[in-house]
């Protein structure tokens, strides 16, 4: 999950800054392996039981990923360990459900993805004042608040229907993630060039 805390993000500080654009590349890791774990999901002929397996199996390294990592919003490493954790009981859930349905598998997906689009929604309204990018993470969040609304309410659901919004619901998150993991990566410098001209118009007025 791109942020963790949203409701008490924590402070872009150079220290933090360095850490967590250290970082960047378990971020890109994860993006890269929605995008292809999305193509996949959308271009194979599945059977629901397979469906299932591969997307509990999705999720659980998602959150192995999560866990390892540190929040974009400066939050502590210990709210993503959390975080990590849950979406991995997620994936566990999903495939070790006792005869696990379309229904179960769409709630399950739907109630995952609500939680994480409003944590994101409002980790990037909170943290607008230091990141760089809180307009991406904004549109993010409410792309998927909406799309796990459609999910919950749709017991009618197919598998054709299943697959394609899964499929592109992974691809979209990981084009997000992959463009925030380069974000990260130029942080630092882009934090340099926004602090130059405020530490020359200190050094002129004195």
């Amino acid at each position: 999950m791109i942020v963790t805390n949203p409701f008490s993000p924590g402070s872009l500080t150079r220290e933090t800054i360095d850490t967590v654009s250290r970082g960047w590349w378990v971020l890109l890791l994860s993006g890269i392996a929605s995008l292809v774990a999305g193509g996949i999901i959308l271009f194979t002929d599945w059977t629901i039981s397979q469906l299932v397996t591969f997307v509990g199996l999705l999720f659980i390294f998602r959150g192995v990923l999560t866990a390892v990592s540190l929040p974009v919003d400066g939050s502590l490493r210990g709210w993503a360990v959390a975080v990590g954790l849950l979406e991995v009981g997620v994936g566990i859930a999903v495939f070790t459900w006792p005869g696990p349905t379309l229904l179960v598998l769409a709630l399950m997906i739907g109630w995952w993805v609500l939680f994480s689009g409003i944590m994101t929604t409002a980790g990037a309204i909170a943290g607008r004042d230091f990141l760089p990018y809180w307009g991406l993470m904004l549109a993010y969040g409410v792309i998927q608040t909406l799309f796990s609304f459609w999910l919950i309410a749709r017991p009618d659901v197919t598998l054709f229907a299943t697959v394609l919004a899964i499929g592109l619901w992974t691809m979209v998150a990981g084009v997000v993630q992959t463009i925030l993991s380069f974000e990260l990566k130029n942080l630092p410098r882009r934090f340099d060039t926004a602090a130059r001209p405020v530490t020359s118009t200190a050094r002129a007025a004195a």
